[in-house]
């Protein structure tokens, strides 16, 4: 069965040439196709033309590229695309390809490449379901497949808007939740280029991160300014100086990446994601995803109901920090992975948990920005009682907040035992 990678093209130079500069890119001659016009439902359709690209050292790879537009309702966007299809063993060659395709200066994201699919999750439409018949690799790379869409698109998003605080919050929470879910569908798979992927996937959350915090640290500071009624420039010192420092870290981010970059990453992940279907690994493919996923939790779940044991100071913020990740991870895969099938109440629980965990971990973060900013300028009187302020501001919540955490995890706890 051929398989196939598709690259979107989201910032293109020159689209009026786009198959002829794509064509020269990689070496081929242009074969043009008829010019096409499909619906696939109300309001949802596709007026293109595929050619294709021909001779040259891609063999036994076939690459085609679509030029044309997609309605969505009353909204048009351009569709440029490039579509490789091959069969299993040629991953290489792709790739080779698809680095050669980057290179040339227009940016490209990964996107599905059935284009009644793509209308329907641009219309706002879930992706297909898992059957929980289908073979857990199967059901593995349906469940990745669709989370490295988003993320390319996230990550063409932000490269558009540097500082929308928003577009980074939500892009870590995709990146990591995919890890999760990497996590979860890993066992029995061959250790190293898992792990290789689970950091990879771990370092793209952690570029944002001080982004994020600093995000974080400049919203409780507004909101203490709120709060006590402060007025006048002397009083936003602090929060001028965290928004500086925002502000430092996506130019030195932005200055030294680009989209490019993590597409060349996704696509390779997207091609072994595909390997995976071979014949190297049709013994962990007959086992079912309902089965797999049943006999998963089941480790998993005995696993969270350990951590009391593990990390049992919920006074001390890197056994709070620890149980947190987890939480995290365990709500990510049982948000995602429908097959797991867990009651409604244990979902909202977790949300809770895993909320005062993580407003637990931002005061936390905070106090480490507040007292290292501190500490850069011992003599400025003015910063130095106002940090002094946000500490204690911060104190007062977080002291609340201890306050019933532990009793919201040993009520998820039984919880999970009852489930």
């Amino acid at each position: 069965m051929a398989l196939k990678l598709c690259l979107h093209g989201v910032r293109i130079a020159h689209p009026e040439t786009f198959t002829e500069d794509v064509a020269k890119l990689l070496k081929l001659t242009v074969k043009q196709g008829k010019l096409r016009e499909k619906e696939y439902g109300e309001n949802l359709s596709a007026r293109f033309r595929r050619s294709k690209l021909l001779g040259g050292p891609l063999q036994p790879v076939k690459v085609r590229v679509m030029e044309g537009i997609l309605l969505v309702d009353s909204h048009l966007s351009d569709l440029l695309d490039v579509e490789f299809s091959y069969r299993a063993g040629s991953e290489e060659l792709v790739l080779t390809a698809v680095q050669q395709l980057l290179s040339g200066g227009d940016g490209f994201v990964v996107a599905e490449p059935d284009l009644k699919l793509r209308l329907l999750a641009l219309a706002g439409k879930p992706y297909l379901r898992v059957s929980g018949d289908a073979g857990r690799l199967k059901a593995m790379r349906q469940y990745l497949y669709w989370q490295v869409l988003i993320i390319n698109w996230f990550w063409h998003l932000l490269y558009q808007d540097p500082a929308n605080k928003l577009l980074v919050r939500q892009l870590r929470v995709k990146i990591r939740r995919l890890r999760s879910c990497l996590v979860f569908f890993k066992d029995g798979l061959t250790e190293e280029p898992v792990s290789e992927w689970q950091a990879f996937f771990r370092e793209e959350a952690d570029v944002l991160s001080n982004m994020r915090e600093l995000d974080a640290a400049a919203l409780t500071c507004r909101r203490r300014h709120e709060a006590a009624g402060e007025e006048g420039a002397s009083s936003t010192v602090l929060l001028d100086l965290f928004l500086q420092l925002r502000q430092d870290e996506q130019d030195k981010f932005f200055s030294r990446t680009f989209l490019n970059q993590h597409t060349d990453k996704l696509a390779e992940f997207m091609l072994w994601l595909n390997r995976l279907q071979g014949d190297g690994f049709k013994e962990l493919g007959k086992e079912t995803a309902r089965h797999y996923v049943a006999r998963r939790l089941d480790d998993w779940c005995g696993k969270m109901l350990s951590l009391s044991k593990k990390y049992p100071d919920f006074s001390d913020m890197d056994d709070l920090h620890e149980i947190r990740i987890k939480v995290k991870r365990f709500r990510y895969v049982t948000q995602t992975v429908d097959l797991t099938n867990l009651p409604l109440d244990l979902l909202r629980q977790l949300k809770q948990l895993q909320d005062v965990l993580g407003l637990l971990h931002d005061d936390y973060v905070n106090a480490c920005w507040a007292r290292g900013i501190a500490l850069q300028q011992p003599e400025e009187e003015e910063l130095q009682k106002q940090v002094q302020s946000f500490l204690n501001w911060q104190s007062a919540r977080s002291e609340s907040l201890l306050a019933v955490v532990s009793e919201m995890w040993e009520h998820f706890l039984q919880m999970l035992k009852e489930k």
